[in-house]
């Protein structure tokens, strides 16, 4: 399946080819694009969209924030290629473009300083494991290239005073993830932990951070929502309400 040369998924409003890229459309992915920034769509004029692979998480943004530029970042020349690809093919090609770059250079360009209301990022979050044959895969999957920290010090710089940091991460890494946010200033303002489905324990969330203007440690504790995507019941994948409620926008069956 992975190697196909005809991978597709069509939205209602656009469709993504992802043959060329190592890593293919998933559901962190998805539910980053449909979740992110609910809560302060009108604010929302310029985002960019960090490791951006097939551009599905960027596409699905400027699908939602119909006045905003998108901004896809990616150093795999392949998926630059896929992205831009499905960008032109996109209703949305005039206001959403992918840069061949690390993350870590485009961030330190003058014109890139504070200029953006919401950074989001599907990252390569495995530490530590098992390496695939593939440089692209490994690129993709694995923090080498890019850190957490790397993620944290490129949105600290990027950001607008009252900009959005969102990302999903294994819950395994929370730990590191936190370390990190404390040691840039930034403090979580969502959270929503993904269940599998209600007999499993999470294994990713999503969460948003903002920079800690006013240096202070004293912000409130976020209450986490949940989100359960299967129902676990019969064969087959079922979804729950709750999963077809945040994609309804997006998905052409729910």
């Amino acid at each position: 399946m992975g190697r196909s040369q005809n991978r597709k998924m069509e939205f209602q409003r656009f469709t993504v080819k992802d043959e060329k890229c190592a890593m293919k459309i998933g559901t962190d992915g998805v539910l980053l694009g449909a979740w992110a920034s609910m809560q302060s769509s009108d604010k929302v004029l310029n985002i960019v969209d960090v490791g951006s692979g097939s551009g599905v998480v960027a596409l699905m943004l400027a699908q939602r924030f119909t006045e905003c530029k998108v901004t896809a970042v990616e150093l795999e020349p392949l998926a630059v290629e896929q992205s831009r690809e499905n960008f032109e093919n996109s209703p949305f090609n005039s206001r959403i473009n992918c840069v061949e770059s690390s993350f870590q250079d485009w961030a330190t360009e003058s014109g890139n300083q504070s200029s953006f209301d919401l950074v989001v990022s599907n990252p390569p979050f495995f530490n530590g494991k098992p390496k695939s044959p593939f440089h692209a895969r490994n690129l993709a999957r694995h923090d080498d290239y890019l850190t957490i920290s790397d993620l944290f010090e490129g949105a600290e710089k990027v950001l607008r005073a009252e900009g959005v940091f969102g990302l999903v991460w294994p819950v395994e890494r929370e730990v590191d993830l936190m370390a990190a946010a404390k040691v840039f200033n930034f403090h979580v303002i969502r959270k929503c932990v993904i269940r599998p489905t209600p007999q499993h324990n999470p294994v990713r969330f999503l969460v948003e951070f903002k920079k800690d203007t006013c240096g202070t440690q004293n912000v409130p504790n976020i209450i986490p929502t949940n989100i359960v995507l299967e129902t676990g019941e019969g064969g087959g994948r079922h979804f729950t309400s709750q999963h077809n409620e945040l994609m309804k926008a997006f998905f052409l069956k729910t």
